[in-house]
């Protein structure tokens, strides 16, 4: 399933930020966290497309 960048609305997502509980693609995480420092300090989860690598929702864990 391909998840479309919530920013641009173009590219294909590549990671989740969970502050801003956004899919964002590469370009976008990189213009968005790299604004300030508390951005970049943002937690950003990795999109793919092996489930064993993704973390578990509150439901399934």
């Amino acid at each position: 399933m391909r998840i479309q960048c919530n920013v641009c609305e173009a590219a294909e997502a590549k990671v989740l930020c969970c502050a801003d509980e956004a899919a964002l693609c590469w370009a976008c995480d990189e213009k968005i966290h790299a604004a300030n420092m508390l951005a970049s300090k943002h937690q950003r989860v990795p999109l793919s497309s092996s489930s064993s690598q993704m973390p578990k929702c509150d439901i399934c864990q």
